[in-house]
């Protein structure tokens, strides 16, 4: 129980930091000192009504989580080649055993004259 207390104390001290930040920033914005950081217990985030909370976007603190529209456009097109190559190496690889276990008796290339052919002629 003991694990799940600390780990409980460690997520709500990181949400008060976020917190701490988030007003921080609203402060920044609007040019109004940020208030005094409360050390009592945050009162429950859940409310009578519910409500819609948007999607939350990224601020630009933290560039590793903003979208990366190159490189999305690369591992795409690689993707595709990558799909396209397999199913061509895959149709060649279907041809190829076509070829050799059902068209085996009869030789496309370098057909010479059948046995029967060659004993008649002589």
């Amino acid at each position: 129980m003991s694990d799940r207390l600390n780990e409980l104390r460690r997520q709500r001290a990181l949400v008060q930091e976020q917190l701490t930040w988030l007003d921080r920033e609203i402060a920044a914005l609007t040019a109004n000192p940020p208030p005094a950081p409360a050390r009592e217990a945050a009162a429950p985030l859940v409310s009578a009504s519910p409500t819609v909370v948007p999607a939350a976007v990224p601020p630009a603190d933290f560039p590793e989580y903003q979208p990366d529209p190159v490189g999305a456009q690369k591992e795409a097109r690689r993707g595709c080649l990558l799909a396209a190559s397999l199913a061509f190496t895959l149709l060649l690889i279907i041809a190829t055993a076509i070829f050799f276990f059902a068209y085996r008796d009869h030789p496309l290339f370098f057909a010479g004259q059948p046995a029967d052919r060659a004993t008649e002629s002589k």
